[in-house]
């Protein structure tokens, strides 16, 4: 028998140069939850440098959100209606969406780094930036790099948890 590879580590250090991937998508599944609501659905995100691109689909497939997010806007696509916003995309997702969506920095955070614009504290498998807790539960190995499989988020009733089922790093 060989014996198991062990699990990955998170390691803020050795995944900093991921602040500069420019392009990437994962496929996975998100659950938001505050002290009202709480929602799983099914998430694809793209992100580009000029775009973040995520589709939220519900259980069964019930309920489709895109979602596109530029500097300037945020355009939201249900199906039946599309709504454009100006502003920042974080103000506009929570107003919208009802939970706190950090997508300015969870573009980071999804890739193990923190917001490089942001102050940060370091902390066991993860660290503390924008009032949110974000921590590393379980990690995989894409290509040559290491990145995160379980994430959690959480700040005040906010939490957040993302489990990546697919990477790509284009």
């Amino acid at each position: 028998m060989s014996p198991q590879k062990p699990l990955e580590v998170y390691q803020l250090k050795a995944m900093r140069h991921l602040q500069q991937q420019k392009n990437w998508e994962f496929e996975g599944r998100l659950a938001l939850a505050n002290d009202k609501d709480s929602v799983s659905v099914s998430i694809n995100w793209r992100h580009s440098e000029f775009q973040d691109q995520i589709e939220l689909v519900g259980p069964l497939a019930q309920g489709r959100l895109r979602i596109a997010v530029t500097p300037e806007r945020v355009e939201l696509d249900d199906g039946e209606n599309r709504r454009v916003f100006n502003g920042s995309a974080d103000v506009v997702l929570s107003e919208q969406l009802g939970v706190d969506l950090p997508v300015s920095s969870l573009k980071f955070w999804v890739l193990g780094v923190n917001d490089p614009g942001q102050d940060y504290i370091e902390q066991p498998e993860g660290f503390y930036q924008g009032k949110w807790l974000v921590r590393y539960r379980e990690m995989q190995t894409v290509n040559a790099d290491t990145l995160p499989k379980k994430m959690t988020a959480e700040k005040d009733k906010a939490r957040i948890k993302l489990i990546v089922d697919q990477w790509v790093l284009l």
